[in-house]
C-alpha cells in the first residue's frame, strides 16, 4: 500500500524545469502519483518520508529523487535493502522516463508530463495504463535508433507484439520482420535455423538453407526467449552480433548480416548468467538498452480495454465478471486473459458475459509440509537457507521477483543471498 504524506515543501513545477510526475506501484499494486516539483523528494517507509510506503522491506527514508534540467537524480540513503536500476545496486543513478527503479517489493518511476486519462498507442498495443505509457515512449524514442533491445518481463505480457511495433516505427520498417524463437527449436537444429546450412552439411540436408539472419537482412531480427539458447551455442551468436556476419553450417563463406536485433526473455538474465547457464559477454552485448514489459496486475487500468477488444462486440460482462477478473493475479498475464475469454464466449448462451462463465486455470495443488516433517536437525542455518531459496527459485521457474515474493525478502537481498551460496 503506498500513502501520499501532506509534504511541508512545494510540489508544484518550477517555470524552468520540465513538468515531472512520480508514480509509485506498491507491493500490493497500488499506484500513487505526485508531481514532482523544484526540491527534493523523499520515499520511504516512515512519516516523515515525502512518499510513504507501507512495504516491510522499503527503509524508513529509503531514496530521495532531486530534480534538475539534466534529469531526475535518484539517491539511495543507505536503505537497508538497496535501490536496483536494471538489476543493479546504485548509490545515484539518472532516472530517465521509463526507466524503473525498485525498491523492496515497490516500483517507482518518472514521468515526462503529467499523467492523462487519454489512451497510449504504439503500434498495435494500446493501453490506459501510464506505467505502459513510459514503456510505449521508450521504445518509441531506441526505435529509432540501431541499438539493440532488450525486453524483459513475464511470459505473457505481450513482448513479441511490442518488437513487432519496434520494428514498424524504425527506419528498416520497409525490410522483413523474421522471428526466431530460441525456445522453440530443438537443440540439434538451433545452429541451422539460425545460421542456415550448405547443401550435404548433414543428414537430411538435402538444399542449402538460408537461416534467420540472412532473412532479415535489411531489417529486423526477433530473438525471442533467448535466454533458452543453449550454452554451447551462445559463442556463435555473440560473434554474429559484433561481426555482423555469419557462416553456415558447412560453409566456408562469411554472410553479411545487416540485421537489427530485438531480444526478449522472461528469464533473469543477470541470475542465469551467475547460474553459468549464460555467458556473461553475450549478457553485457544484449543488455544495452533494457526495457521491461510490466505485469498485467502492475497495470489495472488495462483490464477493462483488454477485456472489450478480446470480446469484439460478442458480448458484454456484468460487473461482477470484472470483478471477478480483476480480483485473479493474472500469472499468464494478457495470454492467460486472452484464453479465459475466449473459453468464455464459447460458453456464451446470449449477448452477456457473466461470472459462470469464467473458467480460472485451476493452479497444481502444492501440500506444505509441516516443518516438523523436514529433515532440518544437524544442519546448519546457511545449509536450510540455501535449500530454501534453492528450492524456491526451481519452484518459480527461476523468476527472482516471485522467489523474493515468496521468501518474504527483497530481489537484492535475494541476490547477495545467490551469490554467496553459488546458486
Amino acid at each position: 500500500m503506498v500513502r501520499r504524506r501532506q509534504p511541508t515543501q512545494q510540489l508544484e513545477p518550477a517555470a524552468a524545469l520540465p513538468a515531472r510526475w512520480v508514480s509509485l506501484i506498491g507491493a500490493d499494486g497500488t499506484l500513487v502519483r505526485q508531481p514532482l516539483g523544484r526540491r527534493r523528494l523523499r520515499v520511504g517507509s516512515g512519516a516523515d518520508a515525502d512518499l510513504i510506503v507501507a512495504d516491510p522491506h522499503v527503509s524508513r527514508l529509503h531514496c530521495e529523487l532531486e530534480p534538475s534540467p539534466a534529469g531526475v537524480l535518484l539517491r539511495d540513503l543507505g536503505s537497508t535493502n538497496g535501490t536496483l536500476v536494471g538489476g543493479a545496486a546504485i548509490r545515484e543513478a539518472l532516472l530517465a522516463p521509463g526507466v524503473v527503479a525498485v525498491i523492496g517489493g515497490s516500483r517507482l518511476f518518472v514521468e515526462s508530463d503529467a499523467p492523462t486519462s487519454a489512451l497510449a498507442r504504439f503500434g498495435g498495443a494500446t493501453s490506459a495504463a501510464p506505467v505502459m505509457a513510459a514503456v510505449f515512449a521508450m521504445l518509441e524514442k531506441l526505435a529509432a535508433a540501431e541499438v539493440t533491445i532488450l525486453l524483459t518481463g513475464e511470459t505473457g505480457t505481450g513482448k513479441d507484439l511490442l518488437a513487432h511495433a519496434v520494428h514498424d516505427a524504425s527506419p528498416r520498417r520497409a525490410g522483413p520482420m523474421v522471428v526466431f524463437d530460441c525456445g522453440a527449436v530443438t537443440a540439434s537444429l538451433i545452429e541451422s535455423e539460425l545460421f542456415g546450412h550448405e547443401k550435404g552439411a548433414f543428414t537430411g540436408a538435402v538444399a542449402e538453407r538460408a537461416g534467420a539472419f540472412e532473412r532479415a537482412a535489411g531489417g529486423t531480427l526477433f530473438l525471442d526467449e533467448i535466454g533458452e539458447l543453449p550454452l554451447e551455442l551462445q559463442p556463435r551468436l555473440l560473434r554474429a552480433l559484433e561481426q555482423r556476419e555469419v557462416r553456415r553450417v558447412g560453409g566456408s563463406v562469411e554472410i553479411a548480416a545487416d540485421v537489427r536485433v530485438i531480444a526478449a526473455t522472461n528469464r533473469d538474465l543477470a541470475a542465469e548468467v551467475a547460474a553459468g547457464r549464460f555467458r556473461q559477454d553475450l549478457f553485457f552485448r544484449v543488455n544495452s538498452a533494457v526495457v521491461e514489459v510490466p505485469p498485467l496486475r502492475a497495470r489495472p487500468e488495462d483490464l477493462a480495454l483488454l477485456v472489450e477488444q478480446l470480446l469484439e462486440g460478442r458480448a458484454h460482462a456484468t460487473p461482477a465478471a470484472m470483478a471477478a477478473l480483476a480480483a485473479y493475479d493474472w500469472p499468464g498475464n494478457v495470454r492467460e486473459l486472452r484464453n479465459v475469454v475466449t473459453t468464455a464466449l464459447a460458453m456464451l448462451d446470449g449477448p452477456v458475459l457473466d461470472v459462470r462463465h469464467l473458467m480460472f486455470p485451476a493452479a497444481a495443488p502444492r501440500r506444505e509440509r509441516d516443518l516438523d516433517e523436514l529433515p532440518l536437525a544437524g544442519q546448519s542455518l546457511e545449509a536450510i537457507e540455501r535449500a530454501a531459496i534453492k528450492q524456491t527459485l526451481e519452484r518459480e521457474g527461476g523468476n527472482r521477483t516471485r522467489a523474493a515474493k515468496v521468501l518474504g525478502i527483497a530481489q537484492s537481498t535475494l541476490y547477495e543471498k545467490l551469490k554467496r551460496y553459488g546458486l
